[in-house]
């Protein structure tokens, strides 16, 4: 009766709230509850609920339930040192320490992206040159090779091979009219 009337001060509370405050893994507390779960007539069996009647008539009624444990159970196996230091800070001391820890990396990869992002503009940097440097060259070459306007001798030369050849096709023309006449006329 003495662990009853000790229960029934003593706070209950979930495994994963134990796994916080006694800074212990959601499995390792669940191991301890179903080795205790195991034991039946063990006295401890009392400090940790549903107890078992109560959980044969939730499973029969298809109910989920949850294990909530004693947290004096809890001080007997893994210390009061770690509950009490637990409860009184170590909360918001493991979230800073999350969030120090977020922040580091967080950081970490800030460096990485700002170098990658410095080599980045290098190669672009690099690249720009070169297209520049093309830019330069292709001038170059086009003005090499550009085709002035044709000088007006050589335009005049070209006209006058042009009336030649109109004459001396004319001519020909004429030639063969007269042959095709006097032929005719000596047949």
């Amino acid at each position: 009766m003495h662990d009853s009337s000790a229960t029934a001060t003593a706070p209950y509370i979930s495994i994963k709230e134990a796994s916080i405050r006694y800074q212990k893994a959601e499995i390792t507390i669940r191991r301890f509850v179903r080795s205790v779960l195991e034991q039946e007539k063990c006295a401890e069996r009392t400090m940790i609920h549903p107890l078992p009647s109560e959980a044969v008539k939730l499973k029969k009624q298809k109910k989920p339930f949850a294990y909530t444990i004693s947290e004096d159970l809890l001080k007997k196996q893994y210390g009061e040192g770690s509950a009490s230091s637990a409860s009184h800070g170590s909360g918001h001391g493991s979230y800073m320490h999350l969030l120090e820890r977020t922040n580091r990396n967080l950081e970490d990869q800030m460096k990485v992206k700002d170098e990658q992002i410095r080599v980045l503009a290098q190669a672009i940097d690099g690249l720009s040159e070169r297209q520049r440097e093309t830019n330069v060259l292709m001038k170059g070459l086009q003005e090499r090779f550009f085709l002035s306007a044709p000088k007006e001798e050589i335009v005049e030369g070209v006209a006058e091979i042009s009336r030649r050849k109109a004459n001396l096709s004319n001519i020909k023309q004429k030639k063969k009219q007269k042959s095709g006449i006097i032929g005719w006329l000596f047949s």
